[in-house]
């Protein structure tokens, strides 16, 4: 992974979430959710990151990022997908 750190990272590439994965030690044959929901994972929490000031707490770690994706994701295994129903949903609701 090439070190990003002093750029705001605006995404990860699906072979950067497996690079994180690996690092992480997660197995995708004996976990419940697959690589393309981690990578949809780390590439959401990266709203904890560089983007804003007020609410950076990763400082886009690529480490950092993939912990908070997976406490999710162990949490729900497809807690990425209802995420991105829920923020439709509330989309459609608040833009009445």
């Amino acid at each position: 992974m090439k070190n990003r750190s002093a750029t705001r990272v605006k995404s990860f590439t699906k072979e950067e979430a497996a690079a994180i994965a690996l690092l992480l030690g997660i197995n995708f044959n004996k976990s419940k959710f697959d690589l393309d929901e981690f990578w949809m994972g780390v590439n959401t929490e990266l709203e904890h990151g560089k983007i804003s000031s007020q609410t950076n707490v990763t400082n886009d770690d690529p480490i950092i990022t993939g912990k908070i994706a997976l406490a999710h994701l162990n949490e729900f295994p497809d807690y990425y997908k209802r995420l991105k129903v829920l923020e439709e949903e509330a989309k459609a609701y608040w833009n009445k």
